[in-house]
Protein backbone atom coordinates (compact mmCIF):
# COMPACT_ATOMS: atom_id res chain seq x y z
CA UNK A 1 0.00 0.00 0.00
CA UNK A 2 1.48 3.43 -0.97
CA UNK A 3 2.68 5.49 2.19
CA UNK A 4 2.17 9.29 2.76
CA UNK A 5 3.97 11.96 4.47
CA UNK A 6 1.16 13.90 6.21
CA UNK A 7 1.65 17.37 8.31
CA UNK A 8 -0.66 18.99 10.65
CA UNK A 9 -1.35 21.66 11.91
CA UNK A 10 -1.00 21.41 15.56
CA UNK A 11 0.46 17.85 15.08
CA UNK A 12 3.91 15.90 14.55
CA UNK A 13 3.93 14.89 10.91
CA UNK A 14 3.67 11.16 9.97
CA UNK A 15 3.25 8.60 7.29
CA UNK A 16 0.40 6.92 6.67
CA UNK A 17 -0.25 4.40 4.37
CA UNK A 18 -3.47 4.75 2.44
CA UNK A 19 -4.58 3.78 -1.24
CA UNK A 20 -4.64 7.66 -2.51
CA UNK A 21 -3.34 11.01 -1.43
CA UNK A 22 -7.24 11.81 -0.65
CA UNK A 23 -7.62 8.51 2.28
CA UNK A 24 -4.59 9.47 3.94
CA UNK A 25 -5.42 13.18 4.59
CA UNK A 26 -8.47 11.63 5.96
CA UNK A 27 -6.99 8.45 8.03
CA UNK A 28 -4.12 11.25 9.35
CA UNK A 29 -7.04 13.59 10.51
CA UNK A 30 -9.12 10.91 12.29
CA UNK A 31 -5.77 9.67 13.98
CA UNK A 32 -4.51 12.66 15.38
CA UNK A 33 -8.15 14.88 15.18
CA UNK A 34 -5.91 17.92 13.86
CA UNK A 35 -6.13 19.73 10.12
CA UNK A 36 -3.82 18.10 7.58
CA UNK A 37 -1.71 20.94 6.10
CA UNK A 38 -0.31 18.72 2.93
CA UNK A 39 -0.02 14.74 2.14
CA UNK A 40 2.91 13.70 0.06
CA UNK A 41 3.16 10.35 -1.13
CA UNK A 42 6.58 8.66 -0.12
CA UNK A 43 8.83 6.38 -1.88
CA UNK A 44 8.79 4.17 1.17
CA UNK A 45 7.13 3.95 4.59
CA UNK A 46 8.70 6.59 7.00
CA UNK A 47 8.48 6.80 10.75
CA UNK A 48 6.67 7.96 12.55
CA UNK A 49 3.71 6.00 11.31
CA UNK A 50 0.29 6.86 12.06
CA UNK A 51 -1.43 3.63 10.79
CA UNK A 52 0.17 0.87 9.70
CA UNK A 53 2.67 -1.86 11.32
CA UNK A 54 6.26 -0.52 13.17
CA UNK A 55 7.73 -4.06 13.29
CA UNK A 56 7.13 -5.73 9.89
CA UNK A 57 6.33 -9.52 8.55
CA UNK A 58 7.46 -9.80 5.27
CA UNK A 59 5.36 -13.04 4.88
CA UNK A 60 2.17 -10.73 5.36
CA UNK A 61 3.52 -8.23 2.37
CA UNK A 62 4.54 -5.43 4.66
CA UNK A 63 7.46 -2.97 4.06
CA UNK A 64 9.98 -1.67 6.98
CA UNK A 65 10.39 1.99 7.19
CA UNK A 66 12.96 2.22 4.49
CA UNK A 67 12.21 5.99 3.96
CA UNK A 68 14.53 7.86 6.63
CA UNK A 69 14.62 12.07 5.20
CA UNK A 70 10.29 12.12 4.87
CA UNK A 71 10.87 15.43 4.56
CA UNK A 72 13.42 15.26 1.39
CA UNK A 73 11.54 12.43 -0.17
CA UNK A 74 7.98 13.68 -0.16
CA UNK A 75 6.63 14.25 -3.50
CA UNK A 76 8.56 11.39 -5.02
CA UNK A 77 7.75 7.95 -5.73
CA UNK A 78 10.93 6.35 -6.05
CA UNK A 79 13.90 7.34 -3.97
CA UNK A 80 15.54 10.00 -5.21
CA UNK A 81 18.79 9.76 -2.64
CA UNK A 82 22.27 8.85 -5.32
CA UNK A 83 23.36 6.52 -1.82
CA UNK A 84 21.65 4.38 0.42
CA UNK A 85 20.41 6.74 3.62
CA UNK A 86 22.00 3.79 5.73
CA UNK A 87 25.62 4.43 4.74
Amino acid sequence: MPAYWVKFNGHKSGCVEAKSETEASAIGKEITDCEVTSCKVLPYPANPRLNGVDGWDHTKGECPSFCYRPEECQGHTSCPQHYSCTE
